[in-house]
């Protein structure tokens, strides 16, 4: 009798059916409130979870001791914030969240809102975890009730990124945004305007280590990572990977607070930088500047270019500082800072100063000197293509020019 292929299956050990199999065990679940300490917050709209921590007022965080003093006033002014809104530390709310992708759009959401609010005691964190995207609604109502209680937000890349995210989500939900009638301080253009001559990123985590000589723990997660872990963690429910999530938005909010004390008494106390420390002098010179506190920021740039600074910088800082005195109408001044300039072979300097000479000084003979001077710096110099041929072109039409003028003074001088 011929052997089925059943039989013969089972001779081999293999099981038939489906009998006696056992059950896929189910995988072991970590919520979130296992993993880190927190609280449910219901509303209306359904429950969050929050997490809070206090930080004692001694709290120092790097360089920055938060209970040292601090005065917000000349902060205030370069934001361009109304002093009412901005008067106090406890009227600032700091803010960073974290996100499902930082390309924007209807499918981005923000499932962790950290904040930071200075009181009498410390500093308080509180972080709002959205456990699954359906809390969002009451997210974001929680958001609304602490976010009302203060006139200014603090970020980092704010105004570009988590406040217009976080008005789209509030507009999808049919929910008003607690933001429209907040003043907003964005501490990145301050960072790039402070540090972009000395050092090549001002992302926040590069300012902290740069500027507040903060170092993060193990527990660090890279900002590219966070969106896809939050969604392994809502596919697999498994959130231990999220204490890594919490603690890098924590530490985001902290350096965040720190940065703006450290900004603050910066802008307030530029002479408490060392003598060394040229770059940032004429950092906080040029915003002075634009502030127009020219008084301050001529007393700056001085103490800048006197602290040594790189070539070219040094060169731009002199042109700047010129330029103030040519508005002022203080020419001798202008004058005597465009010539340090051509002493490194400055062809906008030597331009500057053909110009005097020649519409101010009533000399086209020194005009044509400085002109000619340029021209043989030329081939000296480490000029792009581009860069070569328009220096050419305009000096040697300024040359051109001038030998006319000075040919037409010289007839007109004879014919009398």
């Amino acid at each position: 009798m011929t052997e089925s292929l059943s039989d013969r299956l089972k001779s081999l050990g293999v099981q038939m059916g489906t009998q006696n199999l056992k059950p896929r065990p189910e995988p072991t679940r970590f919520p979130i409130e296992d993993v880190i300490e927190g609280l449910e917050i219901d509303t209306p709209l359904g429950a969050v979870y929050q997490i809070t921590q206090d930080f004692d007022i001694h709290y120092q965080h790097g360089l920055v001791h938060f209970d040292s003093p601090l005065n917000l006033e000349t902060l205030r002014e370069w934001g361009k914030t109304p002093s009412e809104k901005t008067g106090s530390v406890d009227q600032l709310l700091f803010l960073d969240t974290e996100t499902t992708g930082l390309a924007g759009g209807a499918g981005s959401f923000a499932f962790l809102v950290g904040l930071g609010i200075w009181n009498a005691q410390g500093f308080r964190l509180v972080q709002l975890f959205m456990r699954h995207p359906a809390e969002e609604s009451a997210m974001l109502a929680v958001l609304g009730r602490i976010v009302n209680s203060y006139q200014t937000v603090v970020t980092f890349n704010g105004k570009s990124f988590d406040i217009p995210l976080l008005n789209s989500r509030h507009l999808i939900n049919s929910m008003p945004t607690p933001f429209s009638e907040m003043a907003h301080l964005d501490l990145l253009p301050l960072a790039r305007k402070l540090w972009r001559n000395r050092l090549p990123s001002r992302a926040l985590g590069d300012l902290e280590r740069d500027i507040l000589g903060v170092s993060r723990s193990g527990e660090e997660i890279p900002g590219w990572m966070v969106p896809q872990m939050y969604v392994e963690y809502l596919q697999t429910g498994d959130a231990r990977p999220m204490k890594g999530v919490l603690y890098h938005n924590a530490m985001d909010i902290l350096s965040l607070a720190a940065l703006l004390h450290y900004d603050a008494h910066l802008l307030d106390n530029p002479q408490s930088l060392q003598p060394d420390q040229g770059l940032d002098l004429v950092a906080v010179a040029r915003i002075y500047e634009e502030m127009g506190d020219i008084e301050k920021s001529v007393n700056l740039y001085e103490a800048g270019l006197d602290a040594g600074l790189p070539r070219p910088i040094f060169i731009q800082t002199l042109h700047r500082y010129a330029a103030i005195y040519r508005k002022q109408g203080k020419w001798s001044e202008a004058v005597a800072l465009w010539e340090r300039a051509a002493q490194f072979q400055d062809l906008p300097a030597a331009v500057e100063l053909a110009k005097f000479h020649e519409h101010r000084n009533s000399s086209p003979r020194t005009a044509l000197d400085w002109t000619e001077l340029a021209i043989g710096w030329l081939p000296l110099l480490p000029l792009r293509p581009s860069e070569r041929r328009y220096w050419k072109e305009e000096l040697l039409h300024r040359q051109s020019r001038l030998r006319r003028k000075i040919q037409a003074e010289d007839a007109e001088n004879v014919s009398r």
